[in-house]
């Protein structure tokens, strides 16, 4: 990986990602001063209309539905290890997805969005492809493990969000929680860090 630059404040990072400089990643800290109060989950929408985005320093795991749902594929606590963090970055850049929190991500139930019924419009494979998705597996290592194309696999996701109606494969990561279809909980955390132990 080659830095292609790096800036202190949302409109110094704006200028960069607009102003020629090619980023397939962002590493978007949370201490970056943005321009309002409540713009770090605003910001993360401009940044992955540009490149993947990893975001480090999330300090609450209630945090993680509404950065996932701007967008972000990677989001570290600020106490992860240099080697989670290389990782993680390989990992996303790869298209996959990780959450390294000390915690599973929480899902807000006091006025739920989508109900488990909603996973009847997926077929038995489009629902293992989900919960393998969001256990943090990417397209290539999906089609190792149900010895099917990647190519499949992307087609199956496409269908995913078609039949419900989202834009983003994270969209995908969040309905899976809020449907029921993953519950957050120790076997999720575990298979995140041993994941990325292994991956180190």
């Amino acid at each position: 990986m080659r830095v292609a630059g790096t800036a202190v404040h949302s409109g110094d990072l704006r200028d960069l990602l607009h102003g020629g400089v090619e980023a397939d990643l962002v590493l978007l800290d949370s201490s970056i001063q943005a321009d309002e109060p409540d713009g770090f989950t605003a910001l993360i929408g401009e940044t992955c209309a540009v490149a993947r985005t990893v975001v480090f320093g999330a300090s609450r795991a209630q945090e993680v539905d509404a950065q996932v749902r701007a967008g972000a594929t990677g989001i570290l606590a600020a106490d992860v290890s240099a080697s989670q963090l290389i990782a993680a970055l390989e990992t996303v850049s790869r298209g996959g997805l990780v959450v390294a929190l000390g915690t599973a991500p929480a899902v807000n139930t006091a006025q739920p969005r989508v109900t488990p019924e909603l996973t009847r419009d997926l077929s038995l494979r489009e629902r293992e492809i989900l919960m393998m998705l969001s256990r943090g597996q990417d397209s290539a290592s999906i089609a190792r493990d149900l010895d099917i194309s990647p190519l499949t696999v992307k087609t199956h996701i496409t269908h995913m969000l078609s039949k419900l109606g989202l834009r983003r494969r994270g969209h995908l990561i969040v309905f899976a929680y809020e449907s029921g279809l993953i519950v957050p909980g120790i076997t999720h955390t575990s298979f995140i860090a041993n994941r990325l132990r292994a991956a180190s």
